[in-house]
């Protein structure tokens, strides 16, 4: 029989949808026939690339493209949040979901060996960990996405995990718990599949913030000695990971690195 993508008439809800990876998710799988939901913090920015996507399809309905806010900071009020998010791009789980998506993150909170209390420790667990913990939460109600091999949950971790920079001991920490969180979402969520995509250096706003305390030529240098390749990636390339997790129906409690082959070099 004739090959059907497996991303065309699904639906797919991707949390961090309005800048770098998951702007690039949400384009990738827009092109590929899906109906898309985006996801940010302010819905002024989500009504933006809305729009922004909609004009790089004008042939596509509009309503393959739509966006809703929300805070994944506001701790106390997340799981009321995110499930009145879930009842409204699901309908109250008449429209369940296919795919979910999560490169959500905030602003690095990076304390060092000697200056971290045990506040500053958790600030990068709030959206990083907890917000994915909701989420699978209400995956297992079963309310809201499609509960079968075909549907998918995949989250975001990093190379710093396995590799850390000097001064990363936290990232490496914020990396390592949504791995393992991953993993046993895996098996409790059955038969949705959970998986992790671990970037390397990826061409993002987050990093060139990063870049901007160094100077140019120190930023080059990174960039050139960073993986194997003497660049690094882009946001469309990393999204064609997410894609092979979300269409292969025999994936679960994995890692799909797309790193520059980081870890290879010396």
């Amino acid at each position: 029989m004739a090959h059907v993508d497996r991303l065309s008439n699904v639906r797919v809800l991707v949390f961090g949808g309005t800048s770098g990876i998951g702007f690039a998710v949400a384009n990738l799988v827009l092109s590929k026939g899906s109906q898309v939901i985006i996801s940010g913090s302010k819905q002024a920015k989500v009504d933006d690339k809305v729009a922004l996507l909609q004009s790089y399809y004008p042939s596509n309905p509009a309503s393959n493209i739509t966006g809703h806010a929300v805070d994944l900071l506001d701790t106390p009020n997340l799981e009321k949040n995110l499930t009145a998010l879930f009842d409204t791009v699901t309908e109250q789980g008449q429209k369940k979901l296919d795919h979910i998506v999560f490169t959500a993150g905030d602003a690095l909170t990076l304390p060092k060996v000697d200056n971290v209390t045990t506040e500053s420790a958790m600030l990068g667990f709030k959206v990083r960990l907890q917000a994915p913990v909701i989420i699978g939460k209400l995956i297992h109600t079963g309310k809201y996405v499609t509960t079968a091999p075909s549907s998918s949950f995949t989250v975001t971790g990093g190379t710093n995990t396995k590799k850390p920079m000097k001064g990363w001991f936290m990232g490496a920490s914020f990396g390592a718990s949504i791995e393992g969180c991953m993993r046993g979402l895996a098996v409790d969520l059955a038969p949705v599949r959970v998986n992790m995509v671990q970037p390397g250096m990826i061409d993002t706003e987050i990093l060139q913030k990063f870049f901007s305390q160094f100077p140019a030529e120190t930023v080059e240098q990174m960039k050139l000695t960073h993986g194997l390749l003497g660049t690094i990636g882009e946001p469309s390339d990393v999204a064609e990971a997410y894609a092979w997790l979300m269409r292969d129906r025999n994936v679960t409690g994995t890692v799909a690195a797309s790193d520059n082959g980081r870890l290879l070099k010396g």
